[in-house]
């Protein structure tokens, strides 16, 4: 069956690949890359389109947002849901009374 024209698949090309990798979020992105560099033959699927590469990295613009980890924890970083919140809402510009 041919894709119809608003359909971003590529045609099957008849190529086989060592790997399918499922998703093509940060982590799917990242194990592509990783095992071409290891040269393998990688077929990359996901349900979305072009568009949407990178999955939810790109709405969080890669970032991420970690509270008390045993990460910080070991480095001594004091964190708390207080300290995190007070920083989120100074962050985001929310004026609070007071």
């Amino acid at each position: 069956m041919t894709p119809a024209p608003d359909d971003h698949r590529p045609a099957p090309t008849g190529e086989s690949a060592d790997v399918l990798v499922v998703g093509h979020g940060l982590a799917g992105l990242v194990t592509a890359a990783e095992l071409l560099a290891a040269g393998r033959h990688v077929t990359l699927l996901d349900a979305e389109g072009p568009q949407d590469l990178g999955g939810q990295a790109w709405w969080s613009f890669g970032g991420l947002f970690l509270v008390d980890s045993p990460e910080q924890r070991r480095l001594r970083v004091r964190d708390s849901l207080e300290l995190a919140w007070a920083d989120w809402q100074r962050t985001a510009g929310v004026v609070t009374g007071g």
